[in-house]
């Protein structure tokens, strides 16, 4: 115990000691040892639990509320939950106090390039669904659409290209419809009169017998099937009306002879999507035609090749040439080989069933279409999953709903593609929409989650004003991209990183100049919410007389990963004095400054600078460039 105690002692009065050897000889308390950084830094989920947490950011969130309007302060606690800055809560406002708290120890003229998540919220087009009302057909909306027939409260396959012919006359420019019908897949048997019959069935339709018409009927195929006439594998040609063929619950033997009908346009569509041959194992051998593959004849809007399955509208008309039919009244025939290989999935596993439906038209150019999105695959909400919930309206909260509703109705899902659900979302009938992504094992809302890198600097206190700043020296190219455009042989490169001068370019190899044209691309600058930012290099150029022939420097604000397919504007160089350019002679390796470049025309944007050299005629100099700033300018 003695010794313990003695240790303990030894070690106060050696600490007292070094204490009094700092005030003594280092200037006392008063010396603060300097630990400048520059540093790389993602934030971690308990990162954005610290930011929310941190009561100068409290303060400044409950800074900006009133009594009446307390949102700064819920957007600021929203950043804790979806682990990401939002439109009102900006990183530009929450992260000084926070890398203030985490790095006390940082001495001025430190930088963190402070790499987040943003949430800037659903997509934009969402809240146009908001203005969508509901109409339900009436009994006298069926009888119109039948021709004055009454009791037919359905629409078939065969009536529903009329759909937008009972809606209303008139309405607003961009106006949306949920339009509610009640649909059965096959065609209302009218009796009383061969007339009634004659409008169903063209005459001569099913007259004569497979071989001398050229096509068997759904009822043959099934007894030919059982009598073992027709075996599985067979190719044939099939006529009949097309409800006949629409629903495999009229009869078990319909599961070999499967298709798939639904609602585009304000039409119905006719697609073959399972073998026709009949064999009950091809599940998975779709034959099925893509708009964007089909090629050959035009065959309403649509391009088909002899032997694809047929995509129509209507009835089928034959196309001797091509040997395929044009769907075009009341019955079809449909010829179909079996497919040597699975083609593309349709877009779902089984034909619509019958029962209450809900589909979306927008009044556009004066008449009532279909809703159209080239971004996103738009579905209503049906009411029958409103009566399964137990609720005529969905919280905000129940996108689970939406999600199950997605995973059966779309099961073929694309990975990547964008799947919107309008739905009823107040009792009083209000509209509202969710978009979600289909991720490969599941639908996810899109929030508009991305990822933004901003530059803080440490002057008397942490702050944004830095955009961009990579000094080269000593760092190395970082995240500098190079491209290659042209590089005349035995040219390998151009751009290359020195430890001793900076990023250099140049064309020069074996004591010969050859033509090159390669660029140096910043990574993305965020200036969305910049005021007057400002951008600055160092520069030096040597061993030609013309630099600008040589050297520019370029923006842009849509590359993507090649200079070649983007729009750029070339920034002009500075001036002196004297009216000369600010720009190197080409005699010398003194680097000088470019000067500041006005970046003020780029405020909102999110931008890529490049340095661009190129050279021709056996002439080529050598640019050397570090020291690069955008920045807003020092007070």
């Amino acid at each position: 115990m003695k010794k313990v105690l003695f240790f303990l002692a030894s070690v106060l009065v050696f600490a007292s000691c070094e204490n009094y050897y700092i005030d003594q000889n280092l200037g006392g308390s008063d010396f603060n040892p300097t630990d400048v950084r520059t540093i790389d830094y993602t934030l971690t989920d308990a990162d954005y639990k610290s930011i929310v947490s941190n009561k100068d950011n409290i303060a400044l969130a409950l800074a900006e509320c009133t009594a009446e309007d307390s949102s700064a302060y819920t957007a600021f606690l929203q950043i804790a939950i979806d682990m990401a800055f939002n439109k009102i809560a900006v990183a530009d406002v929450y992260v000084p106090a926070f890398l203030g708290a985490k790095f006390p120890q940082l001495s001025k003229g430190s930088l963190f390039n402070i790499t987040y998540n943003t949430c800037e919220g659903a997509p934009a087009y969402l809240t146009t669904f908001a203005n969508t009302t509901k109409y339900a057909l009436s009994a006298a909306d069926y009888e119109t659409i039948w021709g004055g027939k009454k009791g037919i409260n359905y629409l078939t396959p065969a009536t529903m290209m009329q759909l937008s012919s009972v809606l209303p006359a008139e309405g607003e420019e961009g106006a949306l419809l949920a339009v509610v019908y009640d649909y059965k897949d096959s065609e209302p048997s009218f009796g009383g009169g061969s007339d009634d019959d004659d409008e169903e069935t063209p005459k001569g339709f099913f007259d004569g017998t497979p071989e001398t018409r050229g096509y068997w009927t759904p009822a043959e195929v099934m007894a030919a099937y059982a009598a073992g006439t027709l075996k599985e594998g067979d190719s044939l040609k099939v006529g009949g009306i097309l409800g006949e063929w629409y629903s495999k619950s009229l009869n078990t033997t319909y599961g070999n002879l499967d298709y798939y009908l639904y609602d585009q346009d304000g039409t119905s569509r006719f697609e073959m999507w399972r073998s026709f041959s009949l064999n009950s194992a091809l599940w998975a051998s779709y034959d099925f035609v893509d708009v964007t593959n089909a090629t050959a004849t035009d065959v309403n809007g649509f391009s088909i090749t002899v032997g694809d399955t047929i995509i129509g509208i209507g009835a089928f008309k034959y196309y001797a040439d091509y040997d395929v039919y044009e769907f075009n009244s009341g019955c079809y025939i449909v010829e179909h080989r079996p497919a040597a290989t699975p083609s593309a999935a349709p877009k779902k596993v089984a034909a619509a069933a019958n029962g209450k439906k809900t589909v979306l038209y927008q009044y556009t150019n004066g008449k009532w279409s279909a809703y159209k999105n080239s971004d996103a695959t738009v579905v209503v909400l049906p009411e029958e999953v409103y009566s399964a919930v137990g609720f005529n309206y969905l919280l905000d909260k129940n996108k689970d709903v939406l999600t199950t509703f997605l995973a059966q109705e779309y099961p073929y899902a694309q990975v990547g593609k964008a799947y919107t659900v309008v739905y009823v979302s107040t009792k009083e009938g209000v509209y509202n929409a969710k978009e979600f992504i289909y991720d490969g094992t599941a639908f996810v809302e899109n929030l508009g989650m991305s990822t933004a890198t901003t530059t803080f600097s440490l002057s008397d206190v942490w702050g944004s004003t830095i955009y961009y700043k990579q000094y080269i020296m000593g760092e190395g190219q970082g995240k500098l991209t190079i491209q290659d455009v042209k590089l005349q042989d035995p040219l390998t490169y151009v751009w290359y990183y020195s430890a001793a001068y900076g990023m250099c370019a140049s064309a020069y190899k074996d004591g010969a100049s050859y033509d090159s044209e390669s660029w140096l691309v910043t990574p993305m600058i965020d200036l969305t919410r910049a005021k007057t930012p400002q951008f600055s290099f160092d520069q030096a150029f040597n061993k030609a007389p013309n630099f600008t022939e040589e050297a520019a420097v370029f923006v842009s604000t849509d590359y993507v990963d090649d200079v070649t397919t983007a729009t750029w504007t070339q920034l002009e160089w500075n001036t002196n004095e004297d009216g000369t350019l600010n720009v190197p002679g080409g005699t010398s390796w003194v680097f000088q400054p470019s000067g500041y470049f006005d970046m003020s025309a780029y405020v909102g944007e999110k931008i890529h600078i490049a340095f661009r050299y190129t050279t021709s005629n056996g002439v080529s100099g050598t640019w050397e460039i570090r020291n690069l700033l955008l920045s807003e300018p020092e007070n």
